[in-house]
């Protein structure tokens, strides 16, 4: 049940801590809608015959935006044509899903959306659920107790659909033996190692190899383009250093704003709900509430009573504890009898909303208290500083704004506010340094207006405490690098190349001798090289390159006395003739604690993808505009 009226804000960090953490939790499926709208809206999509309206959809780009930020995704490096796609077909997905529930009848029940409230981990504090939080939460995020169980309810069907597909996956114990068995798998395998750097002294280059390489692919050798560019940067922290804060006048300013140091009033209640039942007569419920009320005069518990009789599925189970009081967040009439109570352990008389009756008790009560100037010096002396150059700050941006405008450089803009010109040089476009790191800055430097014509950028503001003008003083572009300044790279890249093709088509002729019959001796002979044996070689064995062993288990098992033959392509260009010539598995035993992991993981990783499949087939059967 909920008994609040929403409020619109919450200035406390926990709570915007505890809303970053919802948006994550939810981001998949989302909490529905938090629109107000009722007017038709335009359509981004439609999933047999339902739209997804613009309206949701913008709602879903920016919550998954805030989730992406929550993350620690920088804002300006969001690609938002990725993140609308994404949304778009998150939101589709989630239609075609919603509508298989109506198909297939599956529902939650009202006790099971009442436990996964009281479950909700952002709902809880020290590890319970607590109702204050709850509202908290909710009112925060912008949504209203109907709204968000009915999204809840539809999370909670689709979590069951979802479940009961991935859980009908199954393995075996001979699959799951067999799987184990080859994990643990092991072959004997030799190789013949022929390297591109040792070949490379041996390769000859055409007299004009390097000019026809660098005419056939000058694209390669062009520079990057680079700027070199100043700014001057306005510190509102700088001003703020510079604000005369004599005692007296920080004490007169604590005196004016006594209010920011006074911690408000707390007081935290407890209740005990009895709602009419629907076709009713109100007087039986009436009639309860004095039985409880006589039960309490004479002696018995309040937390015990609402234990028992509450009926507020929140607030029940812990005594009917409501938490701390904060205007604006209960419906009036309960909110004005809570505050009516002046003692710990009162309790009202009957109070009627349209949630039911309610009894009342203030569990606790803590007094406002104003901190004394000296316990907060520091921060009146920053509030004061801050409040000092509030307005001088939004001049000095206006001031600036207007000489980057008037004023062809930095150097008389610096003279004229006191500031210093700064710089950095050889930036290209994919440079992040200082001030580079803002998308707004990157944007403005590489744009025609300061890298060709030389202007000065108008005020940017990195953020609410630094402001900058910036100004390209040399764009370098980019150029094609002349021949003899690369020609030795080119020589270098075109005799490892060439050596990387002898030693490959030396290693198909080994292996084309060995596949005739030659012995492997004779074949190492001819090259002047040497086999390396690995004996009971692993999948996971990581002294030897991993190209090598996924070529030697790609190989099939040879017959007896025989070996299988192959190749693996090595880093550096270097290539191995690989033989294998014995396989061992474990023997296949009854399942044991290993291989039942195993299984575990295998039917889980099945179960995901037949879920994944059935969302696919959703969308092949189904009608998917957009």
């Amino acid at each position: 049940m909920s008994i609040m009226s929403m409020r619109e804000n919450s200035q406390g960090l926990a709570t915007k801590v505890i809303i970053g953490l919802i948006i994550i939790a939810f981001a998949f499926f989302g909490l529905g809608s938090i629109t107000t709208f009722i007017t038709p809206v335009p359509r981004v999509a439609s999933v047999n015959g339902s739209d997804i309206t613009t309206q949701e959809m913008e709602v879903a780009v920016e919550r998954n935006r805030r989730m992406l930020i929550g993350q620690g995704t920088a804002a300006d490096s969001i690609d938002e044509d990725a993140l609308r796609a994404n949304v778009l077909d998150s939101l589709i997905t989630r239609a075609l899903l919603s509508q298989s529930l109506e198909t297939l009848g599956l529902s939650v029940s009202e006790k099971r959306l009442d436990q996964a409230l009281i479950e909700t981990e952002v709902f809880q504090v020290d590890g319970k659920f607590d109702s204050n939080q709850y509202r908290l939460v909710l009112a925060s995020a912008g949504y209203d107790p109907v709204t968000y169980r009915e999204e809840l309810r539809k999370d909670e069907a689709l979590g069951q659909l979802a479940e009961a597909i991935q859980v009908s996956a199954f393995m075996t114990d001979a699959q799951a033996n067999r799987t184990a068995s080859l994990s643990r798998q092991t072959r004997d395998v030799a190789y013949l190692l022929f390297s591109a750097s040792a070949l490379t002294e041996a390769v000859e280059l055409s007299p004009n190899a390097a000019d026809d390489y660098y005419e056939r692919n000058r694209a390669q050798f062009f520079t990057e383009e680079t700027l070199d560019i100043e700014y001057v940067e306005l510190s509102r922290a700088e001003l703020m250093a510079a604000v005369d804060a004599p005692l007296e006048a920080l004490k007169r300013y604590y005196e004016e704003t006594q209010d920011l140091y006074t911690k408000a009033e707390r007081r935290r209640v407890s209740h005990i709900l009895i709602s009419a039942v629907d076709g009713e007569d109100p007087s039986l419920a009436q009639e309860r509430m004095q039985e409880i009320q006589s039960r309490l005069d004479s002696g018995e518990d309040f937390s015990a009573l609402a234990q028992e009789l509450s009926e507020d599925p929140g607030s029940a189970g812990n005594g009917g504890d409501l938490g701390f009081v904060e205007a604006g967040i209960f419906v009036p009439t309960f909110e004005a009898a809570a505050f009516e109570l002046t003692q710990t352990g009162e309790v009202s008389e009957p109070i009627e909303t349209q949630f039911g009756l309610h009894l009342i008790k203030l569990t606790e009560l803590t007094e406002a208290e104003t901190s004394a100037f000296s316990e907060v010096a520091e921060e009146v002396e920053k509030a004061f500083r801050e409040d000092q150059t509030k307005e001088s700050y939004i001049a000095r941006i206006s001031e600036l704004d207007e000489m980057a405008f008037e004023d062809p450089n930095l150097t008389g803009i610096a003279q004229q506010m006191g500031l210093e010109v700064k710089a950095l040089t050889s930036q290209s476009r994919a440079s992040e340094t200082g001030i580079l790191s803002n998308g707004k800055v990157r944007d403005a430097v590489f744009s025609p207006d300061l890298m060709i014509d030389g202007n000065n950028s108008a005020v940017i503001e990195i953020n609410d405490d630094i402001a900058v003008v910036v100004r390209v003083a040399n764009y370098q572009e980019s150029v094609l690098k002349p021949f003899e300044a690369v020609n030795d790279e080119i020589l270098e890249l075109l005799a490892q190349q060439e050596a990387e093709a002898i030693a490959r088509k030396k290693a198909e002729e080994a292996l084309a001798m060995l596949e005739a019959g030659d012995i492997t001796r004779y074949v190492a002979d001819q090259f002047g090289l040497s086999w390396t044996v690995v004996s009971q070689m692993s999948r996971y064995q990581n002294d030897t390159p991993k190209a090598l062993r996924d070529s030697a288990f790609s190989l099939p098992k040879p017959s007896a006395l025989g070996k299988s033959l192959g190749l693996a392509q090595l880093d550096g260009g270097d290539v191995a003739v690989v033989s294998v010539t014995n396989v061992s598995n474990p023997a296949d035993a009854t399942v044991s604690s290993q291989t039942q992991g195993l299984a575990q993981f295998l039917e889980s990783q099945q179960g995901s993808l037949e879920f994944q499949w059935y969302q696919d087939s959703l969308r092949a059967l189904g009608d998917v505009e957009g």
